[in-house]
């Protein structure tokens, strides 16, 4: 049985998460917020991998506090020259340190173990090149592809609302219960369920 603990970071409205195995104590962290090695319990935390939704420096600042305990991960799609300056650039103007190096191993469809649960890679273009989802049980970690009260921005360099479109009509055939888990939070929900948001997401693959 997995849990997902949320971490709420004001600055950027960014929403991190610690998923963790009950059983084994084995766990993942997702889109690490600057302040993370602070978390209390992080020390009893077997961590499997640090994983990037994406490589926007927002959800990238705490990779160098846990590069030396576990894999940071990210899509191929993320390994470009534009994104990988961009990262290195602003992480260091906001966190005043160069960001550890990335594995770009995070392919459709891999699955990472966590117990006995497996948790699907969806690659879901449209914010990023190399934008992905977790998938696992009713849960779904959706980065910045779709929140509770919107879609990520695609008029930034490597954003393409096409890809969106295709990315958010995948998300759509999950099922209604699945809960949504963003990355960001721009107003008062954290999550939702995809019934609760799927006739804004028809909306946009209708209009935009």
């Amino acid at each position: 049985m997995l849990s997902i603990e949320q971490i709420a970071t004001q600055g950027f409205n960014l929403l991190s998460y610690i998923i963790r195995d009950e059983a084994t104590g084995e766990g993942l962290i997702i889109d690490p917020p600057n302040h993370i090695t602070h978390r209390p319990g992080l020390d009893a935390l077997k961590i499997q991998a640090v994983i990037n939704t994406h490589i926007h420096p927002d959800h990238t600042m705490g990779n160098r506090g846990l590069a030396n305990m576990a894999p940071v991960l990210a899509h191929p799609g993320e390994n470009t020259w534009y994104l990988r300056f961009y990262n290195t650039l602003f992480t260091f103007l906001l966190t005043g340190r160069i960001p550890p190096g990335i594995s770009f191993t995070l392919s459709e469809n891999a699955r990472i173990s966590l117990g006995d649960t497996n948790i699907k890679v969806l690659h879901t273009p449209g914010h990023s090149p190399g934008s992905i989802c977790l998938y696992w049980g009713e849960n779904l970690i959706s980065g910045d592809t779709v929140f509770a009260e919107g879609i990520g921005r695609t008029d930034i360099p490597g954003g393409n609302m096409a890809l969106m479109k295709k990315s958010i009509t995948r998300i759509m055939d999950l099922p209604d219960r699945t809960l949504i888990w963003p990355g960001h939070s721009y107003g008062n929900k954290m999550r939702a369920t995809l019934a609760e948001i799927r006739p804004f997401l028809s909306w946009v693959i209708t209009n935009l």
